[in-house]
């Protein structure tokens, strides 16, 4: 999804976790930026990177997904891997969102859990069996992941699902529909 990216711009990685796409976007050339709220997995990911040698040059820092400290259009791209899923109310993500392209001149590229798959029925049936109401993990329609993007001034180009009609992970490229602000 960042294929077209030339080498050389500056990704961010956010929530990072423990860098598991690290080696990927620093094979890709880009100069990585790593943040996540949690000060435990920077630590994780700076031991990853450390053990494969590709430290060097890779900025970790802690932050908040809604509020960043970073510049306006401070990346060319932003990778938000595993973050969507555990907000459960649209102005949420929203919120989100709004943060990422504002601090994103490219593409953002943002995964999801998806109502259109096997995975995501079998959520429903497990919790409707137990008589749970989940408040976490809990697949939304695509449309309204889409309707939640453009509410907040970014468009989808692409969905691609991980693992079409199994996986409830799903991951959208999105661009921005406004201007950037200089």
């Amino acid at each position: 999804m960042l294929g077209g990216l030339p080498p050389g711009s500056k990704v961010l990685d956010l929530p990072s976790g423990t860098g598991r796409l690290l080696p990927l976007l620093v094979e890709m050339g880009f100069p990585v930026t790593e943040a996540d709220s949690s000060v435990h997995m920077l630590e994780k990911a700076q031991d990853y990177a450390r053990t494969r040698g590709i430290a060097q040059g890779v900025e970790f820092r802690v932050e908040d997904a809604f509020l960043t400290s970073f510049k306006d259009a401070a990346f060319d791209a932003i990778l938000c891997n595993r973050l969507f899923h555990h907000f459960r109310e649209p102005e949420v993500r929203r919120r989100c969102l709004r943060e990422l392209g504002r601090i994103c001149r490219g593409p953002i590229v943002v995964s999801f859990f998806c109502d259109c798959s096997l995975g995501a029925w079998m959520f429903r049936l497990r919790n409707w069996i137990r008589h749970r109401t989940p408040t976490d993990r809990i697949p939304i329609p695509r449309t309204q992941f889409i309707a939640d993007a453009e509410a907040t001034g970014l468009r989808v180009v692409q969905t691609l699902a991980t693992r079409r009609w199994i996986s409830k992970q799903w991951y959208a490229v999105l661009e921005r529909t406004r201007p950037e602000t200089a």
